[in-house]
């Protein structure tokens, strides 16, 4: 089986050249944008091929499990910690490890300076760059980045996200290009609390995980805990948690004939009506009326 999307949990983001036309006012814009953006966790069966490449640069860091990356003469085993760039124009294949399937944030990315984001190492040899000396405080930076990113595109494609997204992928892309030409664990910054209670999260989403769970695992502070995750994720521990669980019961609802009470059950909810209720107040209609609408649009 092999898979190119469709993995629990993922986030999948496409900005069409019509979305992009749209900002063709913004010489900043224009310097560099996105056109693509993922998140896939546990991506089992994960492979892509493409005999010429894309039409942009890749990028994709690897934060759990194993994979592979090749060009037409090289191969790479990619782990947690593990940087990927593979240029425009040239045949590439990336899969994950079946028995230890990995997490990876990537993007797809292009603009008129787009050259002077990418590291000379790579401009001046065949544009494929992969970095394996990713500290654990800079996977935490990293990955907040990545969300940060998700989280802007995921209000919607207006102009002020777009914009933002464009500039913190530019700042993720200024570190790969110190870190090809740094000594290992040289620069590190982040925090890998937030790293760990990211991963908690997502291995736990389907039961009881609060801030008093995290900090239990984690031994840390309620406060520090609060306080870190608020500055690198942007939101609350319990706010991230509850948009997880949330996002997990629309993929059910839209894709599986579960009842409600066995999704609540899924996601850690002994009371399918105060499931109910929280699905309201985050998504806008009950469960059975979200269902109802997803249908009716297929």
């Amino acid at each position: 089986m092999k898979k190119l999307h469709g993995f629990e949990n993922e986030y999948l983001f496409v900005l069409p050249p019509v979305i992009l036309n749209n900002f063709n006012f913004s010489k900043v814009i224009k310097l560099l944008y996105i056109t693509d953006l993922g998140f896939y966790p546990k991506a089992r069966y994960h492979f892509v091929h493409r005999d010429r490449g894309t039409e942009e640069w890749i990028l994709i860091f690897c934060t759990h499990g194993k994979g592979v990356v090749k060009s037409a003469t090289e191969e790479w085993l990619i782990e947690s910690g593990s940087i990927v760039l593979l240029p425009p124009g040239k045949e590439h294949t990336y899969y994950a490890f079946d028995d230890d399937p990995w997490d990876i944030f990537w993007a797809h990315f292009n603009g008129d300076s787009v050259n002077e984001y990418i590291p000379q190492e790579a401009l001046q040899g065949n544009g494929f760059l992969v970095i394996n000396k990713t500290s654990t405080e800079d996977m935490q930076m990293l990955m907040s980045q990545f969300w940060q990113i998700i989280q802007a595109l995921s209000a919607g494609f207006s102009y002020q996200s777009v914009f933002y997204s464009s500039q913190v992928l530019g700042a993720t892309l200024a570190y790969v290009s110190l870190q090809s030409v740094l000594p290992h664990d040289s620069y590190t910054m982040g925090n890998e609390y937030i790293t760990k209670a990211v991963k908690y999260i997502y291995d736990h989403f389907e039961e009881k995980v609060s801030l008093s769970t995290l900090t239990e695992v984690l031994d840390v502070s309620k406060s520090y805990l609060s306080r870190i995750f608020r500055q690198t994720v942007g939101t609350s521990v319990n706010q991230f948690i509850l948009d997880i669980k949330m996002k997990q019961a629309c993929y059910y609802l839209k894709d599986t004939n579960l009842a409600v009470h066995q999704i609540a059950s899924r996601l850690g909810y002994d009371d399918p009506y105060y499931f109910s209720r929280i699905f309201k107040k985050v998504v806008g209609s009950s469960p059975r009326v979200f269902r109802k609408q997803e249908k009716n649009r297929l």
